[in-house]
């Protein structure tokens, strides 16, 4: 026959009776030696009462909100050296481990902290839980001051801690703090729906490449001196005509059914525009027929209509080709997205000075990071690297831009 033994509420100081606000255990539970199995609460603070010794939980005798007493029967153990022998459940693994079969999380396991949700290593002094509970929080990383209590006088309870917890695993938690709410302007929600569409639809290819334009530059210094400013902008503009002349199917639009494509023999190119109600893509066309200086002027006054928000419908349509140069911004390469039903699109990013060897030693050279973006359906990836290759030469030798 099993022994059974008394569990009874240990000394409690100068408290009469203290209340009952947590049952940390249940009818069943192997419990060792310490392991907490009830929270009290006096006036001052809430304490853990530990097992005196280990046994099989076979009765428990409190319920939450009971006033209780020193020697007051709090539990009886089974006590048996099969019972005992037996793989030992205790408190704290299976109520860290068994959060949720879906979520399987160890007491010494912390998840990362991330800046963009809401686990913390810190817990609250203000939120009303058991030490055993805030131990448990702590070692989960979890904020206590982030969960509602469902307990008496809105006590943190186990439960409430592990539905937490297994929604902050799944995602479904929103993040708490102050935020302002911003309508999205009139042009932003417009290209949103166009760019999903174009991103959804469209099978991209990224094509990288870097271009020594240390001929440019040096050109372009030159021309400073004549008080002749000059972009890179339109230099990659003439650039990518010529390429297209090589290689007509880039300057295409798909048909609707894509069972066709129309190749255009004019050069009308989009230049992606960034104002403070969104991106715009206005249209220069024949670029092909206008000289750099011409370009420059034009993109000058392009760009300030479309901070004002006065470019019309109709200076936004027909390119063939599209550019999105983020040179004046920053950053590396990127993936734009094809302007549909366009099947192309060229990303510009900011030139970086990178040291190239010479045959004799290493030199400073400006070199400009490109991003071609393809309709896989219209342009494979042989037909991707022939032109960016081709456009890498243009930029690189001036002369075949200026000729």
């Amino acid at each position: 026959m099993p022994a059974i033994k008394n569990v009874t509420l240990p000394d409690i100081g100068d408290f009469e009776k203290v209340e009952v606000i947590e049952v940390l255990v249940a009818i069943g539970d192997y419990i060792k030696e310490n392991d907490s199995i009830i929270t009290i609460e006096n006036d001052k603070a809430t304490t853990d009462i530990p097992a005196p010794f280990s046994g099989k939980v076979k009765t428990i005798k409190v319920k939450i909100g009971e006033k209780i007493s020193q020697s007051d029967l709090i539990a009886t153990f089974e006590l048996s050296e099969s019972n005992i022998s037996e793989p030992e459940k205790t408190l704290e693994d299976p109520k860290v481990q068994d959060l949720d079969k879906d979520v399987e999380i160890k007491a010494n396991e912390k998840p990362e902290k991330d800046k963009n949700n809401i686990v913390s290593v810190e817990t609250s002094k203000n939120s009303h839980a058991s030490p055993s509970i805030r131990k448990l929080a702590r070692e989960l990383g979890v904020s206590l001051s982030n969960i509602k209590g469902s307990g008496n006088k809105g006590r943190i309870l186990e439960t409430d801690l592990k539905d937490f917890v297994k929604r902050v695993v799944t995602g479904s938690v929103a993040i708490k703090g102050d935020v302002d709410v911003v309508k999205l302007s009139r042009i932003k929600k417009l290209s949103a729906k166009h760019l999903a569409k174009c991103w959804s639809e469209i099978p991209h290819v990224t094509q990288f490449d870097e271009v020594n334009i240390e001929q440019m530059e040096e050109f372009r210094a030159h021309q400073k001196t004549r008080d002749i400013k000059l972009s890179p902008l339109v230099f990659v503009m003439k650039a990518v005509v010529q390429a297209l002349k090589q290689h007509p199917h880039f300057n295409s639009i798909l048909d609707e059914s894509g069972a066709s494509i129309s190749v255009k023999k004019y050069y009308h190119l989009g230049v992606a525009m960034d104002t403070q109600e969104g991106l715009v893509v206005p249209v220069v066309r024949d670029v092909d027929k206008k000289s750099l200086v011409e370009l420059t002027a034009e993109l000058a006054e392009i760009s300030t209509r479309a901070r004002e928000d006065s470019l019309s419908k109709a200076e936004m349509q027909g390119a063939g080709f599209t550019i999105s140069s983020l040179g004046g911004i920053g950053g590396g390469q990127f993936t734009p997205i094809i302007n549909s039903p366009e099947v192309a699109i060229l990303g510009v990013s900011r030139v970086q000075i990178k040291p190239i060897w010479n045959g004799e030693e290493f030199v400073p050279n400006s070199i400009l990071p490109l991003s071609l973006a393809y309709d896989h359906r219209v342009i494979d990836g042989a037909q991707g690297a022939k032109f960016m290759a081709y456009l890498n030469q243009v930029l690189k030798n001036i002369m075949e831009i200026l000729l």
